[in-house]
């Protein structure tokens, strides 16, 4: 069956890995994201989302079919909702949106949203008026601290720790996949802690040695993350350390650089704070 392209109709659309009743949830779609449809069975759309990366399964009844120049719009030019959560208010109805939605033809007060008009009196910002900068990606993700983990998850219902981040770089126009297995090949190595900066992305094990956990580096040495909720936690060159806890959770594998480069005079520093290690193990390790 030809793709027809379409947008996400409701707030959140469940990304199922495969068709149900054996389903998984892979991800989800907020309002107004584009998606291709594959085919369609029994109520469900295949869809390729994550700009051709990933396949999954949503219901059909939360995709709204949509004109070739608005799916590239939505896909490229968007406006977002700022606001955790926010409402879209029409004559008869209301509807939830969260950070990051997509709102379509949104003029400053009012979308367009299935032929209806709808208000939206939230903060939201055009995609062209936002600049690819470190501290204004981190000033947005601290809004998420404390939000629960949600593996999938896109909203402030709950939150998967690739997905944070992948939201987060998205709003700045950066092409951040939703799962681990495609970043690998994707960013600037940062070889040596000596070289990080604020909004690099850290990439951790659990001490099992595959990659599975990722985090923003944030000035003072500490890491925004996503481990059983929201969280910032101390980061050295070794790993997360839980100060909860009182030892490392995560062990530090790689960093890679997303944004452009900073100014020499805002490298951050990832000291030799809860061990001693010897000079040479200061070299991060590689894929």
């Amino acid at each position: 069956m030809p793709s027809v392209p379409a947008i996400g109709r409701y707030t959140v659309a469940p990304i199922w890995a495969r068709s149900r009743p054996q389903s998984v949830m892979l991800s989800q779609l907020l309002l107004g994201e584009a998606v291709e449809i594959l085919d369609r069975a029994d109520g469900m759309a295949r869809v390729c989302f994550d700009r051709g990366r990933q396949e999954g399964f949503v219901n059909e009844d939360q995709l709204l079919p949509v004109a070739d120049t608005v799916y590239h719009k939505q896909l490229h030019e968007p406006a977002y909702a700022l606001d955790l959560f926010g409402m879209l208010m029409g004559d008869s109805f209301a509807m939830p949106v969260t950070f990051a939605a997509r709102l379509p033809a949104y003029d400053g007060l009012q979308l367009n949203h299935d032929g209806q008009r709808l208000l939206y009196s939230g903060q939201a910002v055009l995609a062209a008026d936002l600049a690819q900068d470190a501290a204004l990606m981190l000033r947005f993700g601290r809004k998420w601290l404390y939000v629960s983990e949600l593996p999938g998850g896109r909203t402030p219902t709950g939150v998967g720790n690739v997905e944070l981040v992948q939201l987060l770089l998205d709003l700045l126009g950066v092409n951040f996949p939703r799962s681990l297995a495609s970043i690998t090949t994707e960013g600037v190595n940062v070889d040596f802690v000596e070289q990080c900066q604020t909004g690099d992305v850290a990439f951790f094990d659990a001490g099992k040695g595959a990659v599975n956990h990722v985090g923003l580096l944030l000035p003072g040495s500490e890491v925004l993350h996503v481990s059983g909720r929201v969280r910032i936690d101390a980061v050295d060159h070794l790993g997360i350390f839980n100060r909860e806890k009182g030892r490392y959770t995560h062990r530090l594998r790689v960093v890679k650089r997303f944004l452009p480069d900073a100014a020499l005079t805002q490298p951050i520093s990832l000291d030799d704070r809860f061990v001693e290690q010897p000079e040479n193990s200061r070299q991060i390790l590689i894929f």
